[in-house]
């Protein structure tokens, strides 16, 4: 009876470890087949996206528009279409990416492995028409040459933000760049000299072109709907709560002042009374404001405008940002000076040791020298400290600010510069900034991108 009841109970135990072996087998293939397939799903999902970049590079690259390839990798493939949608301007890319995964229980069904397929497509848009608003360059000049002779960039002065030229740009002793610097003509002396002291930690380049704008349709064009169009000089000044004082400018007197060898002649302007104070907002609904002649402006912004003058703009004081973007980054303070002729630091009483600006500056080709941001009496008045500028520069002719001593460097007349660029402006402009073309670059922009 004992024995009949032992072999019972082996059985039973026989039974149910083959029972559970049986679920531990199946939980084995089941974890199996689950890795199998996320791991396969994984590598179509990268095959799909690196096809993609491969795609992009080809777009951008070799401005192909219109072509369908295969790409393997992985043990996958992808196949890559590239089609117009508009002719000459918006591109679809699309990737469709398969692969296979051994998947038990698929093919103890269907006697084949399982595929996996993935896909992605985005959209560009290729022009030749300028996108890039000016102030996305931190400085930019047509020509580092003024009345015919080199500008330098010199010891102790600093910029920060990405630099370019037209033509040659020219260092002397130490200059230090933090951002890249790029010039179509070339640098002097060559940065791989030992001649070149200069400091290129942001990286250079050369032969790179661009054009600075000249045609102000769209921001006069702005001007005029939001009802910002004034026919005569104006002063401006303004102030950290938003608003703005406005005068009309009726005349200019010409003051000497200095002594010795500072001896010199400088503009004042002649205001008219009463003062207009009014929001910066009620300058223009649009943001900008187009002035029939000069501009005398100072202050403290608090909001967003772009000034643009037919002619000179005269910096009288500090000119800066009611929230500082040094200080906040996310500062929704704008300013953009824009001039026919010249923008230029005046020879004033406040601007006799050291001078804060904060705006992207244009000066764009007017006539034969007024194009350019300039220091009034730059060779004429004494060391006047430093411009602190953060912002952004762009002049079709490079304007000195001062005047240096070539065997030292060290500045004689006008200002050293210390140049930063407001990041912001990789991202954002002042109102209806002028654009940037580039005739030898056809450009693409990303639309959208789906994966």
């Amino acid at each position: 009876m004992f024995g009949k009841t032992s072999l019972l109970i082996l059985i039973g135990f026989i039974s149910v470890f083959s029972i559970y072996q049986l679920r531990l087998t199946r939980a084995v293939i089941s974890a199996t087949d689950s890795f199998n397939y996320y791991y396969s799903k994984t590598l179509v999902h990268e095959t799909a996206v690196s096809a993609m970049n491969i795609g992009v590079n080809k777009v951008w690259k070799d401005t192909l528009t219109n072509a369908t390839f295969n790409i393997v990798m992985n043990n996958c493939t992808a196949v890559v279409r590239v089609h117009p949608v508009v002719p000459d301007s918006l591109v679809r890319l699309s990737v469709k990416a398969w692969g296979y995964a051994f998947v038990d229980t698929y093919y103890a069904k269907y006697k084949k492995p399982y595929k996996i397929e993935d896909s992605a497509f985005a959209y560009f848009i290729y022009s030749n028409r300028p996108v890039t608003p000016a102030s996305k360059y931190f400085w930019f000049t047509g020509t580092e040459f003024y009345n015919g002779a080199p500008v330098y960039w010199i010891s102790g002065d600093t910029v920060w933000g990405p630099v370019h030229t037209n033509g040659t740009l020219h260092t002397y002793g130490s200059p230090v760049f933090y951002d890249k610097v790029t010039a179509y003509a070339g640098i002097r002396p060559q940065p791989t000299s030992n001649q070149n002291k200069a400091k290129f930690y942001g990286g250079w380049e050369v032969g790179i072109r661009a054009e600075i704008p000249v045609d102000m349709t769209r921001t006069k064009t702005a001007a005029i709907n939001g009802g910002g169009v004034f026919n005569q000089p104006i002063y401006l000044r303004f102030l950290s709560n938003g608003k703005v004082i406005k005068r009309n400018i009726v005349g200019w007197t010409a003051e000497w002042i200095g002594t010795g060898s500072y001896r010199r002649q400088r503009l004042v302007p002649q205001l008219s009374p009463p003062d207009t104070v009014a929001n910066v907002s009620q300058l223009s609904s649009t943001g900008v404001i187009w002035v029939k002649g000069e501009v005398v402006v100072e202050g403290t912004l608090n909001g967003q405008l772009t000034i643009l003058a037919d002619g000179n703009i005269r910096i009288w004081d500090d000119l800066k940002y009611a929230d500082d973007p040094n200080v906040n980054p996310n500062s929704n303070d704008f300013l953009g000076l824009v001039s026919y002729r010249n923008v230029i630091v005046a020879d004033s009483d406040p601007n006799q040791n050291d001078v804060v600006i904060q705006a992207a500056i244009m000066a764009y080709d007017g006539g034969a020298n007024d194009k350019s941001f300039i220091a009034e009496n730059w060779d004429k008045r004494p060391p006047s400290g430093a411009i602190y500028l953060t912002g952004s520069i762009v002049q079709e002719e490079r304007g000195p600010v001062g005047h240096f001593a070539g065997g030292s460097g060290i500045i004689q007349n006008g200002f050293n510069k210390r140049y930063k660029y407001d990041p912001r402006f990789r991202e954002k402009a002042p109102p209806y900034y002028p654009l940037v073309s580039y005739p030898d670059i056809k450009q693409l922009r990303l639309v959208s991108w789906w994966e």
